[in-house]
Formats: structure tokens, sequence, C-alpha cells
């Protein structure tokens, strides 16, 4: 047998398919299938941190050695799943939410850990999602496909051999039994391949004994029986009446390393999903116009329908598949309506979906702007209040837009024909020198638009020269009369000379 054809996340990943794959045919489940299309389930791991130090699990060398034994992947193996939640000391949620079940078939399903058998099986497959209890974190959903099998012996194989459940992330991937267990054939089973399959690998793995139990099986292993370990191993894992694994826990001696245990179900927890008809528009004097929507759900229940909010259509049974076809009242008013389905499933659960109907009549005239704004061009810098206000008429007024130097600043929003429309420009635009150009966009419900540009314009900030200081002692009229008295003097000595 090649074991070494594992890899790294084992069945439980091998089996990841993406969500196109799911049939759009919605399939009969076989009679050993115990749970239902849109049933949720959700575990809770439990991880008591301190016992598997204090207990002596890790200085024995048992999460290696147990890895080996069963051919773990090394990123499954009990030190990693230890150390990967240790760190934090955070426990975590996991919950399985069933979608699409198959027709059964017969097949090989378990080649990656070499059981060539054919096996009788119904594939599932289901969104998985976990959390963090004391964090915020939260991972998916992504979807997994799942295999029911059909009896006892063929869940022992997919089990492998009860070797899987060395590992709470490894049991995740055989979670869901037949419903029509018998679980002294399954430990019957389950011994064979503690003593052949894993066996032939490591005659340890001999020394593993597997008791049924009224719900599950036990399995056991004494003291020194994996060579190493000083204490005694037991491992309990059992099942509800529906196939769904209720519980995994995991002992080392008297100490409890980890719980793996269901602690929710619902039988629906799924929303209806919704074809959603497009928007349109009719003529003013259109007749006979409806919209249809189809929803399917495992459970459907009731609709209600809404026109701008007031009920037309009151709480009335769905069915899944079945279009629900709403004929809409003619004469409607010019402008937009919209028209919203609830639909509930018998659990509640719902989806609404709306469709927006324009009621319109012939109209080549734009909307006309009767008050505009004046261009801002003297605003300091730090001004922190300006706005602009627009006022446009039209019949039939629909939506306006304001873009501010080319960018979308306001998206599409309803304006009322004769009713101002203001805009107040950002503070921090206050503060940025340059001119800032904005448009206003109005349009009506036939298409017809008018815009108008307008500009704000932030001064620099002035810019002002003060002469330097005089040197004291060196006024101008003391500096004139130096020079003058200086200037008599050298006439004075050259006349002096000639004589």
């Amino acid at each position: 047998m090649k074991k070494n054809k594992l890899i790294t996340i084992s069945i439980l990943a091998s089996l990841l398919l993406v969500p196109f794959m799911i049939p759009a045919v919605k399939a009969a489940p076989a009679s050993y299938v115990g749970v239902a299309e849109e049933e949720v389930y959700e575990w809770y791991f439990d991880l008591n941190f301190a016992a598997w130090t204090t207990s002596g699990f890790f200085a024995d060398g048992m999460s290696e050695t147990i890895g080996n034994l069963f051919y773990t992947p090394q990123t499954e193996r009990l030190f990693e799943v230890y150390d990967s939640w240790a760190a934090w000391s955070l426990d975590s949620s996991w919950s399985a939410t069933i979608g699409t079940i198959a027709p059964e078939n017969t097949s090989v399903i378990l080649s990656d850990w070499s059981i060539p058998t054919n096996i009788t099986h119904t594939q599932m497959w289901v969104e998985d999602f976990y959390w963090h209890i004391y964090g915020p974190a939260e991972f998916g959903p992504w979807w997994t496909s799942y295999y029911v099998v059909n009896d006892s012996a063929s869940f022992a194989e997919q089990s492998i051999y009860g070797g899987l459940a060395f590992s709470p992330m490894m049991i995740r991937s055989a979670a869901f039994a037949p419903n029509n267990m018998n679980w002294a054939t399954f430990a019957g089973w389950a011994n064979w391949g503690m003593a052949n399959y894993f066996g032939a690998g490591n005659l340890l793995a001999a020394n593993t004994t597997v008791t049924a139990l009224a719900d599950g099986y036990s399995m056991y292993v004494p003291v020194a029986g994996y060579e190493n370990n000083t204490k005694t191993i037991t491992i309990n894992t059992t099942y509800n009446s529906a196939g769904v694994l209720n519980k995994s826990s995991f002992e080392y001696g008297a100490d409890i390393l980890y719980t793996y245990e269901l602690v929710a179900s619902s039988s629906d927890g799924v929303d209806p999903v919704v074809t959603s008809p497009s928007d349109f528009l009719v003529y003013y004097d259109y007749s006979g116009e409806n919209i249809t929507w189809t929803a399917t759900d495992a459970n459907p229940g009731n609709y209600t329908i809404k026109h701008n909010g007031v009920e037309v259509v009151a709480t009335t049974p769905w069915t899944s598949g079945t279009s629900v076809v709403y004929n809409i009242t003619d004469g409607l008013a010019i402008g937009n309506h919209t028209f919203e389905i609830n639909f509930k499933d018998s659990y509640l659960n719902s989806m609404i979906d709306g469709v927006k109907l324009t009621v319109f009549v012939t109209d080549d005239d734009d909307p006309v702007l009767t008050s505009t704004p004046s261009d801002l061009t003297d605003i300091d810098i730090g001004d922190t209040y300006q706005e602009f206000s627009w006022t446009a008429t039209d019949n039939y007024p629909s939506t306006y837009t304001i873009k501010r130097n080319g960018t979308v600043v306001v998206t599409a929003t309803a304006w009322t024909s004769g009713t101002p429309i203001t805009y107040v420009v950002d503070w921090a635009l206050h503060y940025i020198i340059g001119t800032t150009t904005y448009e206003i966009i109005l349009s009506d419900l036939n298409g017809n638009t008018v815009s108008d540009n307008v500009t704000m314009t932030v001064n620099p900030i002035p810019t002002t020269t003060t002469p330097p200081p005089g040197i004291p002692g060196f006024e101008p009229l003391i500096i004139i009369g130096i020079v003058t008295i200086g200037s008599i003097g050298l006439i004075a000595l050259k006349k002096k000379k000639k004589r």
C-alpha cells in the first residue's frame, strides 16, 4: 500500500470543490442519509491548553508517534493543531451548512488512502466556516465535498479504521455517518484495520483497541502501547441519530486534551435564492405589464409584495422553483415606482428583491435652470463655509450629479422641480490655493439634461515688503548736513592754496 500518497490536508482538503460544480437539479437523498439540504451544524473546539504539557503528552513525543502511526499530514498532527491555537489561547467554532445532496453513486472515494474499494455513497457539497470564540477573526466560507457512505463497514473505511479520530481536524472529514450504523460492525472493521492496514506499517498500531459504544466508538491504548506513552490514551467519538458527529474527545491518562463537540444545529439556516428581474420603463399609457420572480428553497413559506412601501399582495404561499407573477395596475402616475417582494421560508429565513418601474411620456425638453450661483472669486484661505445653490424646473425630474474638477462628488440623487439644490464645499478645499470647478448635471425621466459650471477661487497668502530700519544717528537730514559742510570746507581749502 502506498500510504505516502497523503496530501497536506488529507481528505478534507482533497475533496475541496468550487461552487460552480454544485448540481443545478435537486436530488432526492438515499435513505441512509440522515441530513437534509440547508441544515446547519455547529461544533465547538475546546483545547485544554495546560494539560498538553502538564500531562507529559509532549514530553513523551506522542504527537509525532501518533502522526507517524496513522499517516497524519504534518499540518494536522496534534502538536501543530495545539501550536496554531495556543499562542492566543483561543478556542473556535466550526459550522457546516448542507448545500446540495447528489444522487447515490458507487465508486472509489478513498484512493488517497490507498483503499481501492468501490463504495456506495452519496456526495454532498457543504459550506464550511470557522471563527475564533474569543477574537474577531472569521474564516470562510468555503465549499467542501463530503461523502455519506451506505453502511457501517464502509464508514469504518471512510474513518480510516478510526485513524482519523487521532486528530480533531482529520475527524471533520468523517463528520457525517450513515443513519443506519451498527457500531459493533464498525468496531470489528476498525480493529482489523489497526492490525492489518496500519499494522502493516508499524506493529504498534495493533495495540489500539476499538470498542463499540451505543452511539459511536471508543479507542484505547495501554501504557507503553505506543512504546513511549507513559499514560493511557482514550479517544471517544459519538454520533447522533442522524449520523452527525456529536463529540470527539482525546484523553491522555486522566487529562482531557481537547473536545470537538456539536453544540447547535438548525433545520434550515439558508435564505431563499431569488432571481432578480431588471428595472424597466413603460410609456404612460401602458397596459398589461407584470413582474416575474422565481425563488428556490428547501422549505418554502410565504411571500408579500409592496408598491412604494405599501403592501399590495398579502401573505401568500409560494412553491420552490415556481414563478410568482405580479400584474401591475394600469394607469400608474408618471415617475418611478418600486415593487418589492419578500420571500420567506418556513423557518423565516428571508430574501427581499426590488424592481424599479419608470412610467414616462415623450419629452424632449431639457430641465430649465431658474437659479444658478455666481463664481466665488475672492475667497481668502481659511474661509471655511462656502456653498452653491441651484434651482431647476421640469415636469419629470429625475436625478442630479455634481462633479469637482471632473470627478463625481455627489452621485445620482433625486431632485424636485422648483426646490433648491444646495452643495456645501468641503472645508479642506478652502486651504487649497487656486481655482476649483464644480459642475451640476440635472436629468429628467427621459434622459434630457441641463448642466451648469461654477468656480471657487482661493486667493494666495498676501505678501508685504518693509524697508530695512535706519541706522541710529544716520537720519537723512543729518547726512545731507554733513555732506554740505564737508563740501564747503573743501572749497575753502582750495582757495587758500591758490594764494
